[in-house]
């Protein structure tokens, strides 16, 4: 093989390797600016004449996402009917089993969606910006700003950028199932 050949062989084995190198940094960075938060549902657990326990929950309890990033909300607990990502202030979390059921932020927020309590009918907004029902996602940055994962069936979702300064703590958690809940701290 000539030299000319060996050379231009070795740049374009060489620029091959900077095109790959490239793609894999740039859909690394991607990647690492969405964070996924997915409503599981494990097995519940029954002791009898005792309690049952559901386990319907978020996968994790806190989440990272860099402010400008994308939180990916998917619906993987679909018998429980569609959920909300939804930031409060972390006094409006309820910490008991009466303060879930009698949950005061849900019902003003659950209103703001346009739900009715007496119909298993879609509420008339899948957004709320602000704490104001609309038909576009939120930028996610203050308490009220909530999204639906659909109607609930599984693997439904949502995606909602995050719009808040890096170190803000937004406590979310889900209307229907205020047990659901989280944190997201943004970087």
């Amino acid at each position: 093989m000539s030299p000319r050949k060996l050379l231009l062989g070795a740049a374009v084995a060489l620029l091959a390797v900077a095109v790959v190198s490239s793609v894999a940094m740039a859909s690394g960075r991607a990647s690492s600016s969405v964070t996924t938060i997915r409503a599981v549902e494990p097995a519940p657990v029954m002791k009898a004449n005792k309690y049952i326990q559901i386990n319907l929950r978020w996968n994790k309890d806190v989440y990272s996402v860099p402010s400008g990033g994308t939180l990916h909300i998917v619906n993987s607990a679909p018998s429980e009917g569609p959920h909300t990502f939804t930031v409060v202030q972390k006094k409006d979390l309820p910490r008991t089993g009466m303060q879930a059921f009698k949950c005061k932020v849900c019902e003003k927020l659950a209103k703001a969606h346009g739900a009715d309590p007496n119909s298993n009918a879609p509420p008339k907004y899948p957004f709320l910006e602000n704490g104001v029902g609309q038909a576009t996602p939120p930028s996610v940055d203050v308490p009220g700003d909530s999204g639906i994962t659909g109607q609930g069936k599984k693997g439904e979702h949502i995606d909602l950028t995050v719009t808040a300064a890096s170190g803000t703590k937004l406590y979310f958690m889900c209307l229907i199932h205020p047990w659901m809940q989280g944190e997201v701290d943004v970087s």
